[in-house]
């Protein structure tokens, strides 16, 4: 048999589709700001789509819980609310006189989820009020709204619309520090149809990025996805997959970055290595084509992979293993692009039964493809990333938890002027139904 789908029969999981945004359309979002839960793979789905969509600010998402539900006929409520104390050391990411302050932070949200038949509709939205101490300058409201339809229809063929908008108003922590006030939304239309040995997805993506914030009103793009993800069983628990993908990118307005295509083929595998362990890996190729631009050094042809391995020894023990290296849409300088790869380790572990850890770790390397000039230095611009995290809840309820946290992020560049550190210590109360 395929692995387990929450729509039975055969089933290519589709995962961490950092699609942003939303046109707001049907329905889901959970919206949460408890500690981000470590999920066994067979939750996760693998990815469609090329991983280039402009990146969402990831607000964490929760798990729905039906046992926590609230039920008003067939409609099902999922409330939670967020209450949180930080303090963080350089709330402006700067390389040299760092200010720190106490930020308060509140986030409430509902989720609705209504099942007709075999089809769910979900439809859900959340803000995030976060108040600086002392310094009114970086207070923000930020707002994430998530929908999605789900239709399983006859013949084991399915077709799922999810729609999310994200507006945000933060520091964004990867090309600049600077603040932007960001709306991002995705729009998805996928149809499924499976078989007992295999198969075939394919979909729509569209993207949109509209920046509020008058220095980077220029970078304002659309894109256009279009992909087609295939899955044939190898081995009763292995699937073979191969998957290609075509990218339209159009700008509203840029005289130094202009439109562009891309395409992307990838192959891998998604399996039970044993029964303890669980991996997908995709490896593949990308293009991009800028021959029609003046400003572009020509196109663009790089190595692109997508690896996950999971080790979950007990129920109440996950260990989490990633590798991503793509390319993403530049908003620095006169670069089109820049390679990114990213390494990230979590490890959760439930003990006393009401109480988890999770220490995590990450590494992420953004490398730039064309010259640029900082401090009267040109060359080309070279980001190390580094994040170290550590969490500790306590489970009061089912619907009640606390928290402390500690998370440490520094920026180190090839330009001093980019370099950061930055430490934030946490302490919340999460209720969620």
């Amino acid at each position: 048999m395929w692995p387990a789908s929450k729509k039975g029969g055969a089933m290519i999981k589709r995962g961490r589709l950092g699609a942003l945004g939303a046109l707001g359309l049907l329905g889901c979002l959970v919206w949460l700001g408890t500690v981000p839960p470590v999920v066994v793979a067979e939750e996760q789905e693998l990815q469609i789509g090329l991983p280039d969509f402009p990146r969402r600010v990831r607000r964490t998402l929760p798990e729905l819980k039906p046992e926590q539900e609230i039920r008003v006929g067939i409609l099902k409520l999922h409330p939670s609310f967020r209450s949180a104390i930080q303090f963080d050391d350089n709330i402006r990411l700067a390389s040299s006189g760092e200010e720190s302050t106490v930020i308060f932070q509140e986030k409430p949200g509902i989720i609705g989820e209504v099942k007709l038949g075999d089809h769910r509709l979900e439809a859900g939205y959340g803000i995030e009020i976060l108040s600086f101490a002392g310094d009114s300058a970086e207070d923000s409201l930020n707002h994430l709204a998530h929908g999605q339809l789900d239709l399983n229809l006859a013949n084991n063929f399915s077709v799922t619309t999810k729609d999310t908008f994200e507006r945000n108003e933060g520091r964004l922590f990867t090309e600049t520090t600077d603040r932007d006030k960001i709306n991002i939304n995705t729009l998805e239309i996928l149809g499924r149809y499976d078989r007992p040995m295999w198969a075939l997805e394919g979909g729509w993506t569209y993207n949109l990025v509209d920046h509020d914030t008058a220095a980077f009103e220029s970078n304002d793009y659309d894109e256009h996805v279009l992909a087609i993800l295939g899955g044939y069983k190898i081995f009763p628990k292995t699937l073979w997959l191969v998957e290609t993908d075509v990218g339209f990118i159009e700008y509203d307005a840029n005289t130094t970055r202009g439109d562009h295509t891309y395409w992307q083929i990838l192959t891998g595998l998604r399996g039970e290595l044993t029964s303890k362990v669980t991996s997908t890996i995709k490896v593949g190729f990308q293009n991009r084509d800028f021959d029609n631009l003046a400003t572009a050094p020509g196109d663009a042809d790089e190595f692109v992979a997508d690896a996950e391995l999971v080790y979950s020894p007990t129920t109440d023990d996950v260990a989490r293993l990633e590798y991503l290296r793509t390319l993403r849409t530049s908003t620095y300088a006169t670069n089109h692009y820049y390679r990114q790869d990213k390494i990230a380790l979590s490890y959760r572990k439930r003990f006393a039964r009401k109480w988890l850890v999770t220490p995590r770790f990450s590494w992420q390397l953004n490398d730039y493809h064309v010259a640029s000039t900082e401090g009267g230095v040109t060359k080309e611009r070279e980001d190390d990333f580094f994040q170290v995290g550590l969490d500790l809840r306590y489970e009061l309820k089912e619907w009640l938890s606390s928290g402390i946290a500690y998370n440490f992020r520094t920026r180190n560049s090839n330009f001093g002027t980019f370099d950061y550190d930055n430490n934030r210590y946490t302490f919340d109360v999460t209720l969620a139904f």
